[in-house]
């Protein structure tokens, strides 16, 4: 039922002029509609006591003949002005008291064409009786029973009755107030004027709205009139058949005057659909989008120009849902009320009440909204304003428990058709601050779409995450909840967008200040945090502009500028996560905080995090899954900054290395330490990089390049003699520092720069060249040198250093040392202590004094040098093989030594400095051996050997003075010649025997690696003397000589302090050429007449000697040949 009055709607009365035609039909249905059913009944009736009042029996019930009943119907159509009429069993009976009573059955109504009108079941009445004995019929009571009834409202509004046809309806009006009146004028009739109440049960009512578009169906319906002379007041009650499983009842009472417009009604309702409630007014129109069963009651009025006063209601609404839509989810409530008052003339609902219970919350408010859009009597919309008390909130069960709130107050408009409300603003209470909303919340073909924005002046973090349900967005609340605690956020924002289908996207930013802030679980927390938190498209960001994170070691970091950043929030499990990191502080504190899980960056090694000092300025970033234990394989990062005045004592043991600036960078592959500063005293540019993982060993290691000069060598305790490099170079190193071990060094340069020299070798390299130097060594109290490596101007030497504990060197083996081309040997250094310089061991392999240049020393004591050589190359034939000897280099290399000559016969010998090279000195017991193991005659046995060595002139040139004692010489193939030519017979037979014995034997000589050239030489013995001068082809083995023969010496030697040594008075001249094997002798016989001074005359000319090479010089003491062993025969 419908209980809208529109104001501007009037009933228009009066009738269209009827064509001729159709007159007759006409008038019978107006006169139908004029006389109405009462008329009929009346007629009836009085038709009916008119015929049989003769027949009348108190009492007992009377049932007309067929006669009778034909000639009632007779009178009933004429009354009914042709409408045709038709009843089954007419029965009558007269109660005590003279109260008559008439019962038809199956009564019948129809036009004249045939057209039915209406069929009752059963009607009764029971009549005045006086009215009745005066010839009038006028019913006191009248029940109807059976009767289906329609009622439809057009589009525009309008009412009409219709009693079985659709066509013709029984009554119209424009309005309900208007239809109901002129229903009442039809008792102002005088047939009706003693009616005291009129019935009507087994009421079927169908009610068609065309402007809902919806057809109602009440069953069961009965309708209670009572009349109270001009008043009147109607009951009625039906059963709505819904198609529900709940019985749905509608009761209504109705008090209005005859034929007025004023009324006053009452509907009370019982467990109807909220949709069949809203379609009978634009007031309740509101409750369309409900899914709920609705009880209560309203009362209302309507004036005398028929429009609607205010409406009160108190509705109580089942369990149900809001559902606009079957493609919205339901939002289910337990329970609701609502008290309100429509007032027509302003279109307003005041609500007294209004209030919800529901798993998702409870509460109340009350306010006003005004209705939109009823000119065509549907409602499209309202405004409304609403203050609320208290509620707790639990949507969807979001929360553990419901969210509480003091109260809010709110604006919005919402829209039925489609379902959308918008939210203009929205004031929520909470605790210590407010909330401010607004939004919309729609109902779109897919489903729900909602979009709320909100402020918020400021909350807890705690109140935060209380207030955001734990399942909407889970990712970002569960960081919050465990990574934000403390302080308090200032400037909240909030917004929430829901599309069909979609899941749900939120933005939140807020400011926070003096709250604590975890960036990582592994990572101690920042402490006095302020920044900003945003979470937009499913990213959220967290930037701390201010705090502060304090690590085990090192102090506080302040990490302003640092932001975390989960990418995608939508990701449930194990979602990607990154860290922007800004930091500043110690050096200390950074690698404190780098060390912790899963960096651990200096897990594997032996270094500590205090390895440096400094303040440092970190930015980098890293990325991780977030999951409670996160291998490092998972954990990606990179990091790089500024450190500034940095010092370490750690990197390198003993050493402190300071750097102005340093760069820090670092990444899952390792962490890298780099600048330009010095190491001890030394300048260098140095790198350290530590690898990271499980399987590296702890390897890190120091890179760069470093000053060498005297300094770096004492730095690092190199071990190098005291003088070996002077100058500045630059050299590239590399210091790898494992657990648990000592570190290591790899040094290398082209010493360029850098003068290096080995005053005991002679050898120096000058500053301006370039050449190899490498170093391979083991740090710590005793440094080793696994692998020297030295290559520059002709010096070639690897081998292994180790030095004393603290400094200085123990012992360096050169494995191999080469010297230009004269010396290639194994070399030990021995050291001595700080600021001596070593012993050397040369320990075997060869030496050419030909091209030698031992050093002069530098006067100052120098160490000793041990030689164990196998080879000592004199010339190209002459060589001292199993060397050994002891010198001392202090001023030069000098000392003594035993060899070979040639492998052959053993000397002793010494060196000593000589014009920056080395004098040897040899010395035989077996002179003859000597000559023949140098390979320069066979023929002399015994003796003893005396032979000096001074370098002079180009490499591998000596001049030597040679003297030797008592030696015999046999089958001289060229003494034998030369005794042959001046027929001395008894001295070749003494030639071929014992040979012939020299007492003394004395040359002065220069020995080049091809010649050897005989300046002066004698050999004098009692049986003769010998004098000789010339050369000798070494390679060749050819003679080029001269001298002077004396037979018979002994005696002839009277006067010899006239000649030459070795030469008598008398003398013969000869000269000596050829091979070796087989020489040539000529003898001048002349020469013998002349006395010794004069015998030069007929001498050829002495071999040439080089002017600048001084002859050399020996002075001996020349010895009696009469005292030679055993006479020398």
């Amino acid at each position: 039922m419908d209980f809208t009055i529109d104001a501007n709607r009037q009933q228009q009365e009066g009738e269209d002029t009827p064509e001729p035609a159709a007159v007759g039909l006409r008038r019978a249905i107006r006169r139908a509609r004029r006389v109405g059913l009462w008329t009929l009944v009346a007629t009836g009736l009085t038709s009916v006591i008119a015929g049989i009042a003769v027949l009348l029996l108190i009492g007992q019930t009377l049932h007309a003949p067929d006669w009778l009943r034909g000639r009632i119907e007779k009178r009933i159509e004429q009354e009914l002005g042709g409408l045709q009429v038709g009843f089954g069993d007419l029965s009558f009976v007269v109660n005590k008291g003279w109260r008559p009573r008439l019962h038809l059955r199956d009564v019948t109504l129809a036009a004249p064409d045939g057209r039915h009108i209406a069929r009752l079941a059963d009607a009764e009445a029971s009549l005045a009786m006086r009215p009745l004995l005066r010839g009038r019929v006028e019913p006191r009571n009248v029940l109807l029973s059976g009767l289906f009834a329609t009622l439809r409202r057009d589009a525009d509004g309008g009412f009409a009755l219709l009693l079985g046809s659709e066509d013709a309806p029984f009554k119209s009006a424009a309005s309900l107030p208007q239809l109901l009146a002129h229903w009442t004028e039809t008792l102002a009739q005088p047939q009706f004027q003693v009616l005291a109440s009129f019935d009507i049960r087994a009421l079927t009512l169908r009610y068609e709205d065309a402007l809902q578009g919806r057809v109602w169906t009440l069953d069961g319906g009965q309708i209670e009139l009572a009349r109270d002379g001009n008043d009147l007041r109607a009951s009625s009650s039906f059963a709505l058949l819904s198609g529900g499983d709940y019985a749905s009842v509608v009761e209504a009472d109705y008090s209005t005057g005859i034929g007025d417009l004023a009324a006053k009604f009452g509907v009370s309702v019982r467990d109807i659909h909220a949709s069949d409630i809203a379609a009978q007014s634009v007031a309740l129109g509101w409750l369309d989008v409900l899914r709920a069963p609705i009880s209560g009651g309203l009362r209302g009025s309507v004036d005398e120009q028929g429009l609607l006063g205010p409406l009160s209601a108190t509705l109580a609404i089942g369990a149900g849902v809001l559902q606009p839509t079957d493609q919205t989810s339901p939002i289910p409530f337990s329970s609701a009320r609502s008290d309100f008052t429509y007032v027509p003339d302003q279109q307003v609902l005041i609500f007294d009440v209004l209030s919800v219970a529901s798993e998702w919350g409870k509460g109340s408010a009350k306010g006003r909204a005004y209705l939109d859009g009823i000119e065509g009597g549907r409602l499209s919309g309202l405004t409304g304003q609403f203050t609320f008390g208290a509620l707790d909130l639990n949507p969807a069960g979001l929360y553990s428990e419901p969210i509480q709130l003091k109260g809010a107050a709110a604006d919005f408009r919402l829209d039925l058709a489609p379902f959308h409300l918008t939210l203009g603003q929205m004031h929520v209470a909470d605790a210590h601050t407010k909330v401010h909303l607004s939004g919309a919340f729609s109902a779109q073909q897919g489903g729900w779409q909602l979009a709320v924005d909100g402020q918020v002046d400021q909350l807890t973090p705690e109140r935060l995450v209380e207030l955001w349900p734990a399942t909407v967005v889970h990712k970002p609340r569960k960081w919050l909840a465990e990574n934000l605690s403390d302080g308090r956020l200032d400037d909240i924002n909030i917004a929430l967008r829901l599309q069909p289908g979609e899941k749900p996207n939120i933005y939140v930013d807020f400011d926070f200040s003096g709250g604590t802030v975890r960036f990582a679980k592994t990572m101690p927390p920042i402490v006095g945090a302020a920044g900003q938190a945003m979470l937009m498209d499913h990213r959220l960001v967290v930037t701390a502009n201010e705090g502060q994170v304090t690590p085990e070691q090192g102090g506080p970091l302040d990490i302003a500028g640092t932001s975390f950043i989960i990418p995608d929030t939508t990701i449930r499990k194990a979602a990607p996560a990154s860290v922007d990191l800004r930091a500043t502080g110690s050096v200390t504190a950074a690698l404190s905080l780098l060390n912790r899980p899963p960096l651990q960056v200096l897990k594997s090694t032996d270094l500590p995090v205090d390895l440096a000092e400094g303040q440092v300025q970190l930015t980098g970033s890293a990325h991780m899954p977030l999951k409670k234990k996160i291998p490092i394989e998972e954990f990606t990062f990179a990091f790089d900054g500024t450190i500034t005045d940095a010092q370490s004592s750690v990197l390198v043991p003993g050493q402190t290395l300071a750097f102005p600036m340093m760069q820090i960078k670092g990444d899952q592959a390792g962490l890298t330490l780099g600048g330009a500063g010095t190491i001890g005293p030394v300048p260098v540019s140095a790198t350290w990089h530590q690898k990271l993982g499980k399987d590296l060993g702890g390897q890190s290691r120091i890179t760069g390049q470093v000053e060498i000069s005297p300094q770096t060598l004492a730095a690092f305790n190199i071990g190098l003699p005291p003088g070996s490099i002077s100058g500045q170079g630059k050299g590239d190193f590399k210091l790898s520092l494992r657990k648990d071990e000592p570190p290591t060094l790899d040094l290398e340069s082209d010493l360029a720069g850098l003068a290096v020299s080995i005053p005991q070798l002679g050898w120096s390299k000058p500053a301006g060249t370039k050449g190899t130097f490498q170093v391979a060594a083991t740090l710590g109290p005793t440094v080793r040198v696994e692998r020297l490596q030295l290559q520059a101007a002709g010096l070639a030497a690897t081998g292994t250093v180790v030095t004393r504990p603290g400094a200085g060197l123990q012992s360096a083996l050169l494995s191999s040392v080469r010297v230009s081309d004269w010396l290639e040997a194994s070399v030990e250094l021995v050291g001595r202590g700080a600021g001596m310089a070593p012993d050397i061991r040369i320990l075997n392999g060869t030496l050419d004094l030909r091209r030698a240049r031992f050093g002069r020393g530098s006067g100052a004591e120098g160490g000793q040098i041990e030689a164990a050589l196998d080879r000592v190359q004199i010339n190209d034939t002459i060589a001292l093989t199993g060397f050994q000897g002891r010198f001392q280099s202090a001023a030069g290399m000098r000392g003594s030594f035993t060899a070979r000559i040639n492998d052959g016969t053993g000397v002793a010998g010494q060196i000593a400095p000589q014009s920056g090279r080395s004098a040897v000195r040899l010395q035989s017991q077996d002179a003859g051996g000597v000559i023949r193991s140098a390979g320069l005659l066979t023929q002399v046995q015994g003796g003893r050997f005396d032979m000096t060595l001074t370098p002079t002139g180009d490499f591998g040139q000596f001049d030597g003075v040679v003297g030797m004692t008592d030696i015999r010489v046999t089958d001289a193939p060229a003494i034998a010649a030369l005794l042959d030519a001046i027929s001395v017979v008894g001295l070749l037979d003494e030639l071929s025997g014992r040979g012939i014995y020299f007492s003394e034997v004395d040359a002065k000589f220069r020995l080049t690696p091809s010649r050897l050239t005989l300046f002066s030489s004698s050999a004098v013995g009692p049986s003769m003397g010998l004098s000789m001068d010339g050369t000798y082809d070494i390679a060749r083995k050819l003679f080029d000589m001269r001298g002077v023969i004396s037979p018979v010496y002994m005696l002839n030697s009277i006067g010899s302090f006239l000649t030459r040594k070795g030469e008598g008075v008398f003398g013969f001249n000869y000269t000596l050429s050829g091979g070796a094997a087989a020489p040539r002798v000529q003898v001048n016989p002349l020469s013998a007449l002349m006395p010794g001074m004069l015998r030069n005359i007929f001498r050829s000319s002495p071999p040439p000697v080089d002017k600048a090479a001084p002859l050399p010089s020996q002075r001996r003491e020349r010895r009696d040949p009469s005292k030679g062993r055993g006479g020398g025969r």
